[in-house]
């Protein structure tokens, strides 16, 4: 009885293994996320009775990332109209919230964990402009008093 070698096929199964594999090609959401641009970061500070700052502007289609960390004790941020509820516990460490506003408006930003006797005090505002409006200008400083003679 003859014996067959196995070493030709072990031989051609290791160098099989060895090979680097192929990259697949990339699936285009992939690709597309790829291309996206990063969102734009904006910092929000939530502290007893606060939002800081207390109006966030956006434009319709524009991807925003939130850094909101607490300046004090346990907090949320809640922005119905974009799906956003998130607890902000206390600490320096920043929740990061992505969001992209599909519809021109007003919408509040609210604090959804109870903090204290301000609690409902503790509001904001998500100005979401539609691509062609410019942004709001910021108010003019206040008037000092005209010099006396």
């Amino acid at each position: 009885m003859r014996h067959r070698s196995l070493r030709s096929p072990l031989l051609a199964v290791v160098c099989l293994l060895a090979l680097p594999a192929a990259p697949a090609a990339p699936h285009r959401a992939v690709l597309a996320a790829q291309a996206a641009p990063e969102p734009r970061t904006i910092e929000v500070v939530a502290r007893r009775f606060a939002f800081e700052p207390a109006e966030i502007q956006v434009s319709v289609g524009e991807r925003v990332r939130l850094l909101v960390r607490s300046a004090d004790g346990l907090h949320g941020i809640e922005i119905k109209k974009v799906k956003v509820a998130k607890e902000i516990p206390r600490g320096t460490k920043p929740v990061a919230i992505e969001f992209t506003a599909d519809e021109a408006g007003r919408y509040p930003i609210l604090c959804s964990e109870y903090c204290g006797d301000g609690h409902d005090d503790m509001q904001g505002t998500l100005v979401v402009l539609a691509k062609d409006a410019a942004p709001e200008p910021p108010p003019p400083p206040a008037d000092s008093p005209a010099p006396q003679n």
